[in-house]
């Protein structure tokens, strides 16, 4: 199969075949981005104040279990699932599972496990952009009361004041309306 490249001269620019994709710069950068999207918001958000609630360093330990057992096989199926995916030209789940399921049932079972994937793996997508963004809206939200002076009495009962920012749906669906605008 030959590659749709051209020939670079000035002010050209390079056309790739559809098949042929980006790289990574190396592989820390590949590691890091990796790390990144293991580790996520929980990490930064909750994890913090569940472990000073529950004991600190003795949450560590089935911290730690969980990376091991869960995280790291996790990340192991993701890298070989991008790596079957990637011999093909594929970068998604869905047609990654149509090729595999290809292998051992008819085409019709396959199609139809393929599409099934891709239908669960973009609504988890919608899922987790749905919840990021309420935090996102969240975090927009406390910062403009901060900056307005809404939020800077010391003597706030933070639990009563979150519980009162979120049962009210102005400020929220405001911020949560801000937030999808500048994304």
């Amino acid at each position: 199969m030959a590659k749709n490249k051209s020939v670079k001269k000035a002010g050209e620019v390079t056309k790739l075949s559809s098949h042929e994709r980006e790289h990574w710069g190396s592989k820390l950068g590949l590691i890091l981005a990796m790390a990144g999207n293991a580790i996520g918001l929980g990490n930064f958000w909750r994890f913090p104040y569940q472990a000073a609630k529950n004991g600190g360093g003795a949450f560590m330990i089935p911290y730690f279990a969980a990376l091991l057992f869960m995280g790291i096989p996790l990340l192991i199926i993701e890298w070989s699932m991008g790596r079957y995916g990637g011999r093909y030209g594929y970068g998604t789940i869905g047609p990654m599972v149509y090729l595999q399921a290809k292998e051992g049932t008819t085409k019709k079972v396959a199609l139809f496990l393929g599409s099934l994937a891709g239908a669960f793996a973009l609504l988890i997508v919608v899922l987790l952009n749905s919840y990021y963004n309420h935090i996102i809206g969240w975090t927009l939200g406390y910062a403009w009361l901060t900056a307005t002076g809404g939020y800077m009495d010391p003597s706030i009962d933070t639990g009563a004041y979150f519980v009162n920012y979120i049962q009210s749906p102005w400020l929220v669906f405001t911020f949560w309306l801000i937030t999808l605008a500048m994304l």
